[in-house]
């Protein structure tokens, strides 16, 4: 059974995947980055507890929450950067960056959090 998104761990799960994909991607490269965004989704699943898709859905919206977070810096600074046409390519390249990322990292750490789901073993 699927139950509903749990905020708190979402939002600790995006805090921690900025922080762990920075800390683990400057000595590791790309590895260490997706390493850190595991772990970031392990830990959301340690906190919502539940099944494995509880735990997955959780951790793809911790995901999704730092494609968007991104997405609207992007936006915010090819606007003030180049006015109009910077908003239009902001845009653009927004949607592009945003599927990406929810479909890669976003898939990353809803992995991690069907994980710690599965350890932390609560119904």
């Amino acid at each position: 059974m699927i139950v509903l998104v749990n905020w708190t761990a979402a939002f600790v799960g995006f805090i921690l995947a900025v922080i762990l994909s920075n800390v683990f991607g400057y000595f590791m490269g790309f590895v260490g980055i997706s390493i850190g965004l595991f772990i970031a989704g392990i830990v959301v699943g340690l906190m919502v507890g539940g099944g494995v898709l509880t735990g997955f859905g959780n951790g793809l919206v911790a995901g999704a929450f730092g494609a968007i977070v991104i997405s609207i810096i992007l936006l915010i600074g090819g606007t003030i950067t180049a006015g109009l046409v910077g908003f239009g390519v902001a845009a653009a390249a927004s949607i592009v960056w945003i599927l990406t990322i929810f479909v890669t990292s976003g898939f990353v750490v809803g992995v991690g959090g069907a994980i710690g789901s599965l350890i932390s073993g609560k119904n």
